[in-house]
């Protein structure tokens, strides 16, 4: 006795997928129509803006004048250099985007710009400008 492969025996059993295709498409239609149903709104009380939108309200400048004599001008007015860090201090709390412009005349020593600089960074002045 031989063992012989005939027609009979060569067939493969396969799985018939298309009951589980169509399963599918059914469920998909099943959640496309249902997913809009169960959107839930939430009601949410959002504060009203009162006043000008913060972008276009601008940050407060300041100017700081360093003479040839090491004199200390904040817009225009004397400062001594002992009430630097308490002028620098109250402009940082009324305004945190506050810009400080720092102009040393050419006679003026390189520490006292560093001493502003420093002074200024250490008030929480984070926008500084330094010109000639």
């Amino acid at each position: 006795m031989a063992f012989s492969a005939t027609a009979r025996d060569s067939v493969v059993a396969e799985m018939n997928i298309t009951p589980l295709v169509d399963v599918m498409l059914v469920l998909l239609v099943i959640f496309m129509v249902s997913a809009p149903l169960l959107t839930k709104t939430v009601d949410a009380g959002l504060p009203q803006v009162t006043s000008d939108d913060p972008e276009t309200i601008k940050p407060l400048q300041l100017q700081l004048d360093i003479g040839d004599d090491g004199s200390y001008r904040l817009d225009g007015r004397l400062l001594p250099q002992s009430e630097l860090g308490a002028r620098l201090g109250d402009a940082a709390l009324s305004d945190p985007r506050v810009v400080l412009r720092v102009h040393g005349s050419s006679g003026a020593d390189y520490q006292q710009v560093v001493t502003v600089l420093a002074e200024a960074r250490k008030q929480g002045i984070a926008n500084l400008s330094v010109q000639h």
